[in-house]
């Protein structure tokens, strides 16, 4: 055993062109086969010379205690290592390919059947095992169907979710799809539910009931391979492994975790307990998204004002994304700087035509905008005295000798850039925040004040997070590419709250350009029920497009200007054209992007 072992070490070190490490050779199975675990140890010393580690193992070890479904996770993850790796370990060792054929081959010839003691075939196999086999099947090419097999479909769903993300190479974009699985998939109460996938247990007899066992697999940490004894190696000091994970989004996300959140049960569903979920929800909000910049008595007073009807117990988050750093909060905010750099990176690499777009809108606009130095000069009876004009007064008897100067008054105007940063977006993070910075570098070269907001909720909290405000210096305007989509998305109440800011500015013309994927979606207890309450109304379907056109009107009625700038699908086009009408703009091709925008705002000038 302690050979086959160091055997494993060694080829992991010989791969990975590194032998400074102790590699941790159970995040993947072993499948009883020599050959079969050397590919297995030839993958994970690849991952380790092109991994991150530190960075994945801080990722696994924060959501590895938050689900049920731990091995389950880990199969995943060594599949999906699989597919975006594989064909470049092949490149660099030919000799992986004849392995990995091997590995894929026996995996298909073994199937889901396995021998009891008495070497009869049975079917009782586990979910990790049903996992690995659709996942490496669909590798080799071939699709099973889950009914044939007596699987659940959703296993299915995960393995096309994961390949339509299998063109992943860095670190940051593999944990970002494995974290968008697990959110998906894995986290307590989700919607995958694994338990189907055994469901032939019954069909063969199987009396355990199984509540009992599955409460079995939650309390027994051996039937988990990798020992959570063994993260403390992994993580920083003050480093917390019970720090919350990151709950990207009520749209995907039907659980919470017990362990923070659960309420004692027989606890009157009265005020005392929505006040406690409040303050457990609004702790988890200030970890993820950044201490609060307003004042209690400002957000009460908003509340009271915006929070009703359908936003009833809707509770209100202002942040610009500073934390106090501590040991519950460092997770959210590296990740929100990692996303910045993400960002950063996507406009570096497409930086010529977005510095042209800017210039073009910066130039549209200048051509509009009169500034206070331009001066209007007419010929009157009275004014300065204009030497040259005496003979019209004696030939024609002409009084206009005199200059007068019209000083003309600039139109001053604001521009508030509100973007949609509901986890919908997560695919669309740099083209969302090149798309802003480049309509407020425009527009601040100008000197035109321009605020920039972010939004998305949290269960029963909107979220804001304001990256630049009206009187910010210009350098403000990088603070764009900490843009990071995460939560549901409550657009009208949002709107609402934006039209009230902007009421404070004595500004003739009022703009508010919305960056949006035209899907409102905010579906309150989700993944709440049975552990704690939270106040809200589920905010969805026709009724949060009605809402949110209704405030897009309502805007419109009060002498805004609003323009809606879609970010999302082509299918969902017409939603957008539902809640902002005519002012709306689809752009492909940036090339269009400054011109559409300036036209819009040069019509306003008119």
């Amino acid at each position: 055993m302690k050979d086959n072992r160091i055997r494993k070490e060694n080829t992991v070190w010989t791969v990975s062109e590194d032998y400074s490490f102790k590699p941790l050779l159970d995040l993947f199975d072993t499948y009883g086969d020599s050959d079969m675990d050397y590919y297995k140890m030839l993958v994970l010393g690849y991952v380790y010379k092109v991994m991150d580690m530190e960075a994945f193992m801080e990722f696994l070890y924060v959501h590895y205690g938050k689900t049920q479904l731990k091995n389950e996770f880990l199969k995943l993850c060594e599949v999906y290592f699989d597919d975006c790796l594989a064909g470049d370990l092949i490149k660099v060792r030919p000799g992986a390919a004849g392995y990995r054929k091997d590995f894929l081959d026996k995996i298909l010839a073994k199937g889901l059947v396995k021998e009891d003691q008495d070497g009869q075939s049975n079917m009782a196999y586990n979910t990790s095992q049903a996992l690995g086999y659709v996942y490496y099947a669909r590798l080799a090419g071939i699709f099973v169907d889950p009914e044939r097999l007596g699987i659940s479909p959703a296993i299915v769903d995960l393995v096309d979710y994961m390949q339509a993300r299998n063109s992943a190479k860095t670190s940051q974009e593999i944990i970002k799809n494995l974290n968008s699985a697990f959110l998906k998939y894995f986290f307590v109460n989700t919607r995958l539910d694994l338990s189907q996938a055994n469901r032939l247990d019954d069909e063969m007899g199987d009396k355990e009931d199984k509540s009992s066992a599955s409460k079995k697999e939650v309390q027994t940490p051996k039937q988990s391979r990798l020992k959570l004894a063994m993260k403390k190696k992994f993580l920083k000091p003050g480093q917390d492994i019970g720090a919350d994970m990151t709950i990207e989004s009520a749209e995907f996300t039907k659980g919470i975790d017990i362990d923070e959140l659960v309420l004692d049960r027989n606890e009157s569903p009265l005020s005392p307990s929505v006040t406690r979920s409040n303050d457990t929800v609004r702790k988890m909000v200030t970890n993820r998204f950044g201490k609060s910049i307003l004042p209690g008595h400002t957000i009460n007073s908003l509340e009271a004002d915006l929070c009703r009807g359908i936003h009833k117990g809707i509770k209100l988050h202002f942040t610009r994304g500073d934390f106090d750093i501590d040991r519950d909060n460092i997770y959210y905010a590296k990740s929100i700087k990692a996303q910045a750099e993400s960002n950063m990176e996507y406009y570096r690499d497409n930086e010529l035509v977005f510095r042209r777009s800017i210039n073009e809108l910066r130039e549209i606009l200048k051509k509009k905008l009169v500034f206070d130095d331009e001066e209007d000069i007419e010929f009157a009876s009275s004014g300065s005295l204009v030497v040259s004009r005496i003979w019209k007064n004696k030939a024609f008897n002409e009084d206009k000798i005199f200059a007068r100067v019209d000083k003309r008054e600039m139109t001053s105007i604001s521009v508030d850039i509100l973007l949609d940063a509901s986890s919908s977006q997560m695919e669309r993070e740099g083209q969302v925040a090149a798309q802003a910075y480049i309509i407020t570098e425009a527009l601040t070269s100008l000197n035109i004040p321009t605020r920039v907001l972010a939004f998305s909720n949290l269960f029963n909290f909107l979220v804001v997070n304001e990256f630049r405000d009206y009187k910010d210096p210009r350098t403000k305007n990088s603070k764009i590419f900490d843009y990071k989509a995460s939560g549901s998305n409550r657009d009208g109440l949002a709107l609402s709250l934006v039209a009230k800011l902007m009421d404070a500015g004595d500004y003739d013309k009022k703009i508010i350009i919305v960056l949006s994927d035209g899907k409102p979606n905010d579906k309150i207890n989700l993944g709440t029920k049975g552990f704690f309450e939270v106040d809200g109304q589920d905010y969805i379907d026709d009724l949060a497009i009605k809402d949110t056109a209704q405030e897009v009107f309502n805007m419109k009625l009060r002498g805004k200007h609003v323009l809606g700038i879609f970010t999302g699908q082509e299918e969902d086009l017409e939603l957008e054209k539902k809640i902002f009408g005519r002012d709306f703009a689809y752009v492909k091709n940036y090339d269009r992007f400054s011109k559409i925008i300036g036209f819009y705002i040069d019509d306003i000038l008119e």
